[in-house]
């Protein structure tokens, strides 16, 4: 940005000294039918040329200030947006856990009550064989 401030300063000088000068043209007829022309330049003084300079520079770093300002509001928004979407995934992550959880505890459950009936249903046969070794 500065590049861009330098050289902006340097047309509005360009421009300021070039078009900083005034002139009045008057053209008279001659008696003779001839025109006079006469020209009066009016030159500023310095100070007048540095006054529309600083008014320049200071319209510039205005306009520069706003576009900064448009431009950091966007980026936070863009940030906020980031940070919004970061949330949700995150949220979203923790509830497949907890539901991955929820499903792995009731896959558990299954096999240790499988594992329950396994065990008392060999207990039985256990049992049943004694049962029919004795009689």
């Amino acid at each position: 940005m500065t590049t861009s401030l330098k050289t902006l300063l340097a047309a509005a000088t360009l421009s300021l000294s070039l078009g900083a000068c005034s002139t009045d043209t008057d053209k008279t007829k001659n008696a003779d039918g001839s025109t006079t022309t006469t020209t009066e330049v009016t030159t500023p003084s310095a100070e007048q040329v540095g006054d529309k300079m600083d008014a320049a520079g200071d319209k510039a770093e205005a306009k520069m200030d706003a576009a900064g300002d448009k431009m950091d509001a966007k980026m936070e928004a863009a940030g906020d947006k980031m940070d919004a979407a970061a949330d949700n995934a995150k949220a979203n992550a923790q509830e497949a856990g907890a539901k991955m959880d929820a499903k792995m505890e009731a896959a558990g459950n299954k096999m240790d009550a499988m594992g329950d009936a396994a065990a008392k249903s060999a207990r039985e046969t256990k049992e049943n064989m004694k049962a029919a070794a004795k009689q």
